[in-house]
């Protein structure tokens, strides 16, 4: 089974090409892919409670696809609540996606 890391650490909704992401990643699990979306940096601005690109995102997690938001990017930024399907992590979890052996990453 393919592995893809997708990170995206600008805002999704700032750039037209943004939301790409997560056609991307729902095109990757019809393909029977494993996806871990991770948003860091600005690109936890879409992970906010109700946001647009957050309830296209919580869509699309569950099975073949995690969404998770970096910790210490989230605090930096005010946002305590994320929007459900989307889970709060940390850094080290995306250094462990990265030496599972994810091999096709994605950095937006």
């Amino acid at each position: 089974m393919a592995r893809y890391l997708i990170v995206a650490s600008r805002d999704m909704t700032e750039y037209s090409n943004g939301p790409s992401l997560s056609d991307l990643s729902e095109n990757l699990r019809t393909e029977g892919a494993d996806v871990f979306f991770f948003l860091i940096e600005n690109g936890v601005l879409s992970a906010r409670k109700d946001s647009r690109e957050a309830i296209r995102l919580s869509e699309l997690s569950g099975p073949g696809i995690r969404v998770m938001a970096d910790d210490v990017s989230c605090r930096a930024r005010g946002i305590d609540r994320l929007h459900p399907g989307i889970a709060l992590s940390s850094m080290d979890e995306l250094a462990d996606a990265i030496s599972e052996g994810f091999g096709n990453i994605y950095w937006y």
